[in-house]
């Protein structure tokens, strides 16, 4: 196999890898922009509001952000912080993780962000409020669903791909010894009769 066609192969793998981490930081970010309707609606009180939460996907999916909005349903007198949580439920083996969010541009004293849910199984979103009128907690159940499992093809493409480039580094590693000695071999000079003469 020639050393330009080997390089071929690289780049065309090293492209397919390129492709398949854009593709996934594509997914990532994706999942954690809200869409303009939410697949689901609660309603719930913490302490002395009533607010109502929007989750953008539903079931969440595990190993991916779930991007939520929180909004109070009246109109409160005063600045409202926040402290958003997603627990994990009984059984689970994952630990709490912190939300992120910013202010809603479009709604008084609400936010948008997202919240890391790590593994399937059931979670809660525990949002912390606290404001003029007191601090309250509020709980929204919500499930992670796995994402459909990769085909077996691919499982087993992606598994072997370090055996396929240390396959292709040592063929083109003894391929270029195998040259090296061939041009370091001296040419044999033609042999010359002698000529007897009677």
């Amino acid at each position: 196999m020639s050393k330009l066609m080997l390089q071929r192969i690289l780049l065309a793998m090293g492209v397919i890898a390129l492709l398949v981490v854009l593709y996934d930081g594509a997914y990532s970010i994706a999942a954690t922009i809200p869409g303009s309707t939410p697949a689901r609606v609660d309603h719930v009180t913490a302490g002395p509001y009533h607010l109502t939460v929007n989750m953008y996907t539903y079931p969440a999916n595990a190993g991916f952000a779930l991007p939520f909005a929180v909004a109070p349903e009246q109109a409160v007198n005063g600045p409202l912080t926040f402290r958003v949580e997603s627990q994990p439920g009984a059984g689970l083996d994952a630990n709490p993780v912190r939300a992120t969010f910013n202010a809603d541009p479009k709604v008084s004293n609400g936010i948008q962000g997202a919240a890391e849910i790590t593994v399937k199984g059931p979670w809660t979103l525990q949002i912390t409020v606290d404001g003029p009128a007191g601090k309250g907690v509020a709980t929204v159940p919500v499930t992670a669903a796995a994402l459909p499992p990769l085909p077996v093809w691919l499982g087993w493409l992606i598994g072997f791909l370090p055996f396929y480039i240390l396959s292709i580094f040592f063929l083109m590693q003894y391929s270029a010894k195998r040259a090296s000695q061939e041009d370091a071999l001296p040419e044999k000079a033609p042999e010359v009769g002698s000529v007897v003469g009677s």
